[in-house]
């Protein structure tokens, strides 16, 4: 059990949530996620929500209101007590003295600012915040102290009216490896794209159920020597050119 300490909305719909876990703040790695209960009997799941910065022994989640799930997480109160289990999956590598890209799409900025905070010291660090209009151009002002920031978006609010991949066709970005985090067929794009010539790491969302790989319940449309790929488990984050995708 852990004691909510924070809680803001930064949008209408998008909480900001911190709770204090010392153990789950020693083991996390930039990328990884935590699964959350909602304490609601008649909803038995937790919800995963990805690592979006740790302070101390603080974990900061930032999630979007999706369902009654996320609903029931948002109304809870400071110094409530949530069940949270974590942390899960893989994290991001740690790499140095590289030109690293990050592209965040949407709710897929979040868990990339703890890799930001991270990898600024040891690298160039260039950061690509994409989403549908500026009001989901989440936490440009933090990602502003760790590198340049393109801002993208598709209805041309704020920044350059494209997606990452048309940007990167259009403007000369220079980057030894790059880490996304996005909607899917955003991830299956760059991974097409890039997969035979740069080195890059994908993470994926998905539904989960039980976030330890037991269910199958967050299997993506791909495919690896083993079989079906689960999120949870042999994820979230996987290299360029591991995942076939089914057509």
């Amino acid at each position: 059990m852990c004691r909510i300490i924070a809680k803001e909305f930064i949008t209408k719909d998008v909480v900001k949530l911190t709770f204090e876990s010392k153990k789950i703040a020693e083991l996390a790695l930039p990328g990884q996620f935590v699964n959350i209960s909602t304490s609601d009997n008649t909803m038995l799941l937790k919800r995963p929500i990805s690592i979006c910065e740790v302070k101390g022994n603080n974990i900061i989640v930032c999630f979007k209101i999706i369902g009654k799930g996320t609903q029931k997480i948002s109304e809870k109160k400071v110094n409530d007590t949530i069940e949270v289990i974590g942390p899960l999956g893989n994290g991001f590598p740690f790499i140095k003295k590289r030109k690293l890209l990050l592209i965040g799409g949407g709710i897929g900025i979040f868990p990339l600012l703890e890799v930001a905070k991270r990898a600024y010291k040891d690298n160039e660090l260039q950061i690509i915040l994409a989403a549908r209009t500026k009001d989901e151009l989440y936490l440009q002002e933090e990602f502003k102290k760790y590198g340049k920031i393109y801002l993208l978006t598709d209805d041309g609010s704020s920044g350059y009216q494209k997606n990452p991949l048309e940007f990167l066709d259009t403007y000369e970005v220079t980057f030894d490896v790059f880490f996304a985090c996005g909607p899917k067929i955003l991830l299956q794009k760059l991974d097409e794209k890039y997969y035979q010539n740069k080195e890059g790491y994908l993470s994926y969302e998905e539904r989960m159920a039980c976030g330890i790989g037991a269910c199958y319940g967050c299997v993506v449309g791909a495919t690896i020597a083993n079989g079906y790929v689960r999120v949870c488990k042999d994820g979230p984050i996987f290299p360029l050119g591991v995942l076939k995708y089914e057509s």
